[in-house]
């Protein structure tokens, strides 16, 4: 089967680095469920939570915000009991920036940042380093809060890696548009990171860690006509998907572990990128002068047909390649990917997953490790 990776998050966790407070690796064990994300009644993904946390699911289906070619998002946010400790997941979405738009030395289209481009419609927004989008997403999420940068994930060994992304996405990119006349792609790059940052939340020390990989394509279309030539600069920016963490800094130890399991296996599942990818390919067709929200009804019924036939999770994953992990299979079929750090995982009742780095007893089936 051939696979594609991309949808997805590359990462790598770096406990040193993010942690201010240590992390203490012996005798720690989770306990984790896997809870289906549904959206209009519809399975749009997978979750994995720790049990007792709360989940809520907020569907963005053709919103006043989303792009023609990111048409559907989904966002996930799981709270603790007490409410001191969220993990939230968002799928990928699209943005434009216009560095320039020219016809016979008059300017065309321009930027402004907010606001949908009526020629593309796709949201405008100055293009971001992770690092950069990671903080203005974390403000959103925390407004008013002012975020103190602790340190980023060493990222280096993959970097031959990204570049290979880059690549395949070059020639799938040159592959779909052979005959392209004046078309010319000034710059492509894939950068990934994991940020670490504290604040204060109601007079107690926050510590928040976030994740993201941004798809970048810098492109430039020339064309002569009557009144002049047209010239084109823009840039296409896509964060595939986004991960966080808040917590007070003093449970970050216990709250990074399921953090880590969290992001193995929560996103949006095989069926709802290949529905989001059809629904883009045919609202290019379908919107002209309306806005996105002509296109929610349809979107329903895309969705729909996609996932009638069930949810799968085969698609090539970043973290299949970058996390130390296995690959485990539940009693109903699903399968959990679990740090190689938890050498014990056993199944227990009502689909509850318990990992541990020390052999314990907690009354269910012993997993072993699929091959």
């Amino acid at each position: 089967m051939k696979k594609n990776w991309m949808f997805v998050l590359t990462m790598v966790l770096s406990l040193a680095i993010l942690l201010s407070a240590g992390y203490a690796e012996g005798g720690s064990s989770v306990a984790m469920v896997m809870t289906p994300i549904d959206a209009q009644d519809m399975r749009v993904g997978q979750c994995m939570m720790p049990v007792g946390y709360n989940l809520k699911v907020v569907p963005d289906l053709c919103g006043a915000t989303r792009s023609v070619t990111d048409p559907m998002g989904i966002g996930v946010a799981v709270t603790s009991p007490d409410g001191r400790v969220m993990m939230t997941y968002e799928s990928s979405s699209t943005y434009i920036e216009i560095l320039s738009s020219t016809l016979g030395g008059q300017t065309m289209r321009v930027h402004e940042e907010g606001k949908m481009d009526p020629e593309t419609i796709t949201m405008m927004s100055h293009y971001m380093l992770p690092r950069d989008y990671l903080e203005s997403y974390l403000k959103n999420i925390f407004p008013g809060v002012e975020l103190t940068y602790t340190g980023s994930a060493d990222l280096s060994q993959y970097q031959d890696l990204l570049q290979q992304a880059v690549e395949t996405r070059y020639n799938a990119l040159i592959a779909q548009n052979p005959q392209a006349v004046g078309m010319n792609i000034d710059g492509m790059e894939i950068n990934a990171e994991i940020c670490g940052f504290t604040c204060t939340i109601n007079g107690e020390t926050y510590y928040l860690a976030a994740g993201t990989i941004i798809d970048a394509t810098q492109m430039t279309m020339t064309a002569d006509s009557l009144v002049g030539r047209m010239s084109e600069t823009e840039v296409i920016w896509k964060p595939l998907c986004t991960y966080t963490l808040a917590c007070p800094a003093t449970e970050a130890g216990a709250a990074f572990p399921a953090f880590e399991v969290f992001m193995n296996n929560t996103t949006v599942s095989d069926q709802f990128v290949k529905a989001n990818d059809k629904l883009a390919n045919e609202l290019r067709q379908i919107v002209v002068d309306a806005r996105m929200e002509t296109g929610r009804s349809y979107s329903m019924n895309v969705l729909n047909e996609s996932t009638s036939s069930g949810d799968t999770y085969d698609e090539e994953r970043f973290t299949d390649y970058i996390f130390d992990q296995n690959d485990y299979t539940l009693s109903d079929g699903t399968h959990v990917k679990v740090p190689t750090a938890y050498g014990y995982v056993f199944e227990g009742d009502n689909g509850v997953v318990y990992f541990s780095d020390s052999a314990f007893a907690e009354g269910g089936t012993q997993l072993t490790p699929n091959r």
